[in-house]
């Protein structure tokens, strides 16, 4: 599974680009940037070339996305710091046009287990230097664990090391485990050690949103690729190394009780506080919202003394509300997300329709689990009972329209070809 890198000369310079990003988002929010511009650049020249005007008039959900960047855009002139509101709506470019770089430029899927199998030597190497930082205290790179327990591995003092191995994983592990009854008996035994090593290093991480996405995205995959038997053997394994880790690893013990702790008390926990304050941001204009990266110069606004005002008494603010409705709603209103609605409403459409057409398609069923994957971190983040990162920020963004592009791609080929 892990072989064949002398293929990776067979790459176009594009595939090369779709190939590093891995790579990239490792690197400073600044790295990730100029690359998402690289690749903007291209996009539009490809397009000047009228390559793929006659696909893209197809793509309904990309053109009302265009219509919600022109609405932020607009918004943002009448916002309490239209500066920011503005870069942040033109910013927002930058991810559509990495989508359609990956829909577009990437010329077939067929290269694709080349690209996978790098990814996922990616995925190991970041896993062993989070695990000898957890062991070490310091990882390859010199980078001390954040407070003396958090693992953020090459990331430095970013604590996201869980969320990208969660993130880019998923639709990895569900594309290895639909081909599960290929593997031979060794190519098993790399298969769930290199599941476990993820496993292991988003749990001892810390960071719990990003281990639960992992594994109840894990369980959807196994349900759906492997017999009841073989499932519940694994379900009775995780569960036992669940137990393992509450009861002899203190900080992840510690983690857990946290995190029970807030759900039994989410009115007065800080992330109950942040949703109260998002949404007084939103009652303060429901249809047009405050505008991007306002949220918290109007939030701050709105701060009075708890003694005099009793009403305001849980509002405190942050960055964004940490919920990805209430950060929509409040910043663009329910106009904006109602744009947004049709976005992403008109591309599922779109993707079911193109899924019923290739099902019998080879090549397409070869990567369909991988479809399917991507297609799961999309749900993950639209997922309203969670807590959430700011949705159009360069790192979390970047994820989603990452899966969004691939998601795209793995139907382009097929569906198009006689249009």
């Amino acid at each position: 599974m892990l072989n064949n890198f002398k293929s990776l000369t067979k790459l176009t310079f594009y595939e090369k680009l779709f190939l590093i990003f891995p790579i990239i988002l490792i690197l400073r929010p600044v790295v990730i940037n100029i690359f998402l511009v690289f690749v903007t650049i291209i996009l539009i020249y490809e397009v000047f070339k009228k390559k793929y005007l006659h696909i893209l008039k197809y793509e309904t959900w990309a053109w009302f996305f265009l219509f919600f960047i022109s609405y932020c855009f607009f918004r943002g002139l009448f916002a309490a710091d239209p500066i920011p509101s503005l870069k942040s709506s033109i910013s927002l470019i930058r991810f559509l046009a990495f989508s359609l770089f990956i829909f577009l430029c990437i010329s077939n899927i067929k290269n694709f287990k080349i690209i996978l199998n790098f990814w996922t030597v990616i995925l190991v190497l970041v896993c062993i230097d989070a695990l000898i930082q957890y062991f070490l205290g310091k990882d390859i790179f010199g980078f001390s664990r954040v407070g003396g327990e958090r693992l953020t591995g090459p990331f430095g003092d970013h604590q996201i090391v869980g969320a990208y191995l969660s993130y880019i994983s998923v639709p990895l592990i569900f594309h290895f485990f639909s081909k599960i009854k290929n593997f031979n008996f060794n190519e098993l035994l790399v298969l769930f050690f290199i599941y476990f090593l993820l496993f292991f290093t988003i749990a001892l991480s810390g960071e719990r949103l990003s281990f639960i996405i992992f594994l109840c995205s894990s369980l959807v995959i196994f349900f759906i690729n492997l017999k009841i038997k073989n499932f519940l053997y694994l379900l009775i394994l995780i569960g036992c190394i669940l137990l393992s880790l509450y009861f002899f690893n203190s900080y992840f013990n510690s983690r857990i009780q946290q995190f029970f702790f807030t759900i039994n008390d989410i009115p007065n926990s800080p992330w109950g506080r942040l949703f109260h304050s998002g949404y007084l941001v939103f009652k303060s204009n429901i249809f047009f919202g405050v505008g991007l990266k306002n949220y918290t110069i109007v939030c701050d606004t709105q701060i009075v003394d708890p003694l005099k005002d009793l009403k305001n008494i849980h509002q405190f603010c942050s960055t964004h509300p940490h919920h990805l409705y209430l950060e929509i709603l409040s910043e663009t209103g329910v106009i904006g997300l109602l744009l947004l609605f049709l976005t992403f409403g008109f591309f599922f459409y779109l993707i079911v329709k193109k899924i019923k057409k290739l099902r019998n398609n080879k090549l397409f069923e070869e990567y369909k689990g991988l479809l399917y994957g991507n297609i799961l971190i999309l749900f993950v983040y639209f997922w309203p009972i969670k807590t959430s990162g700011r949705f159009f920020t360069t790192f979390n963004g970047s994820f989603f329209w990452f899966s969004l592009g691939i998601a795209l791609l793995i139907t382009k080929n097929f569906y198009y070809k006689n249009k």
